[in-house]
């Protein structure tokens, strides 16, 4: 089975209110999951992240993104 880490994350970030939050529960779901870590591990390989902090990463650079859109919107 294939999953669009991004989309999971995305969709992480969207439905929970801290990124705090969004590293505890992805770790859970890599945790319980098996499929979805080889998923993510080939994921982060090809987007050039870290294994061990990949995830929280790409979480700061959304959060970074949305934070210069409203930036940009407040202008």
């Amino acid at each position: 089975m294939d999953y669009d880490i991004n989309e999971i994350l995305q969709s992480l970030l969207d439905r929970l209110s801290r990124v705090g939050e969004v590293d505890r529960e992805f770790q859970r779901m890599i945790d319980d999951d098996p499929a979805l870590k080889e998923c993510y591990e080939e994921w982060c390989e090809s987007n050039g992240y870290d294994t061990r902090t990949g995830y929280q990463d790409y979480v700061d650079e959304l959060m970074e993104s949305r934070d210069s859109v409203w930036d940009s919107m407040n202008e």
